[in-house]
């Protein structure tokens, strides 16, 4: 069944869903995305028994997919929406039971975790909606452990020639994307060594990033 919400009213609800049509935009990510989350977690490591940090949880899907994979870790999660932190507890409602995930709402800018906390961090479709890219990416190396990884995956991403679709996608879902090279050079500096991986049929990348020791 389509969706029963005016397209114009799901606009503003990708980077901060709320209410019904933030439901709706939140379950169709945990269905949509799945084929893109596939693509990262190739590209992730197979064993992970440390501690799991998802930001930008959304509704949870990507946590669920990473819990099955990783089944000794500890899993914790952020958002800014209370909806979506809501989405993400039902998604994983026998997880969060076991004691095995814990969210918090909370800013990409601003964690409520100590220096080092985290073995491997994820932001899956979410870079382009932070408020400021690189005190964004100082804040997650901030809380990921040396020698922890950092795994960023989108399904838009930019090339030579690209200026409309840019526009475009900043008016369709406020969407603020930057090219490869520049999401790079920010990890960089922030401490990452980082391998891109992309499938340029779909228009989807993934960085993934090693903090040096």
């Amino acid at each position: 069944m389509g969706s029963m919400t005016d397209p114009n009213d799901l606009k503003g609800q990708y980077s901060n869903p709320s209410g019904e049509p933030g439901m709706e935009v939140l379950e169709s990510m945990n269905s949509h995305h799945v084929p893109l989350w596939e693509f990262c977690l190739s590209h992730m490591p197979k064993g992970m028994d440390g501690s799991v940090l998802d930001i930008g949880c959304g509704g949870g899907g990507f946590l669920r997919r990473m819990s099955e994979r990783y089944p000794f870790a500890m899993f914790f999660g952020v958002d800014i929406s209370e909806d979506a932190l809501g989405m993400t507890s039902k998604t994983n409602q026998s997880l969060v039971d076991e004691g095995g995930l814990e969210l918090h709402k909370a800013s990409v800018e601003s964690m409520p975790f100590i220096d080092g906390s985290f073995d491997l961090v994820t932001a899956m479709e979410t870079y382009f909606f932070w408020p400021d890219l690189r005190s964004s990416m100082e804040e997650i190396s901030r809380v990921t452990s040396a020698g922890g990884i950092l795994v960023i995956g989108s399904e838009m991403r930019v090339d030579t020639g690209d200026e409309d679709y840019v526009k475009q996608s900043l008016e369709d879902y406020g969407a603020k994307l930057v090219r490869d090279s520049e999401v790079v050079s920010i990890m960089e500096s922030c401490g990452f060594d980082v391998r891109v991986f992309t499938q340029p049929e779909n228009r989807w990348v993934v960085f993934v990033g090693l903090k040096r020791i």
